[in-house]
């Protein structure tokens, strides 16, 4: 009578996957998981992102850019409903040397179309308006400065106005309790305007900002 044979035991997964092998596997992974936090954390930010994690978002947009899981250049963001994720955006108006006045939106064909200017201006129009809200003004003047150079050099003129526009997003239902909303989500309705400011060239042929606090109250910027 033959004696029948026991099957061969498996091998351990320790003997499978060596304890290196594994180590490494779980670098690789946490690697990957930070960079996802990282780049998906990105847009969670009310106001701007720290310097830390711009240099961050850098390092790891080199593997999830070709990936495809750059958050920053999709059309979508992740939103929490508070004023901070409404879309900001620059008007300026230029005088023209005909004495017309033409309207540019920043970011826009003028200024801020490549491929990653419209969420840098995006950016620069949130931080001008959450400054402003602190009355905080070293930071928008500077940027709206830079703004108002690059359009009176680009159009000749000498003088334009730069409004910094907060738009609300428009409700799913246009009438609430006896309210009506309009219905284009562009209407001036859904705009606020929280910082202006007018940049010139003076005689001398340097750039001036005048901040237009109110209507009857103005404050040169040096």
């Amino acid at each position: 009578m033959s004696k029948s044979k026991s099957p061969p035991a498996n091998p351990s997964d320790s003997d499978v996957v060596s304890p290196g092998t594994r180590t490494a596997i779980s670098l690789v992974l946490f690697a990957y998981l930070f960079g996802l936090w990282v780049v998906v954390s990105s847009s969670l930010g009310g106001g701007y992102s720290s310097m830390l994690h711009e240099k961050l978002l850098n390092l790891f947009q080199l593997y999830t850019e070709p990936m495809n899981l750059e958050v920053r250049a999709s059309p979508y963001s992740m939103y929490s409903g508070t004023p901070a994720d409404y879309e900001h955006f620059f008007r300026v108006e230029v005088n023209t040397p005909s004495g017309e006045i033409q309207t540019y939106e920043v970011p826009g064909p003028m200024l801020g179309s490549g491929p990653r200017d419209p969420y840098r201006y995006q950016r620069l129009a949130k931080i001008v308006a959450l400054q402003a809200e602190i009355s905080d003004d070293t930071l928008p003047a500077e940027i709206t400065k830079g703004i108002g150079q690059y359009f009176l050099r680009s159009t000749g003129s000498d003088k334009v106005s730069i409004r910094c526009i907060r738009r609300r997003p428009q409700p799913m239902e246009l009438e609430i309790d006896g309210q009506v909303f309009a219905a284009d989500p562009r209407d001036p309705s859904y705009e606020t305007e929280l910082y202006r400011a007018t940049v010139l060239v003076d005689p001398e042929g340097s750039f001036q900002l005048i901040k237009e606090m109110a209507t009857e109250h103005v404050a040169p910027v040096e």
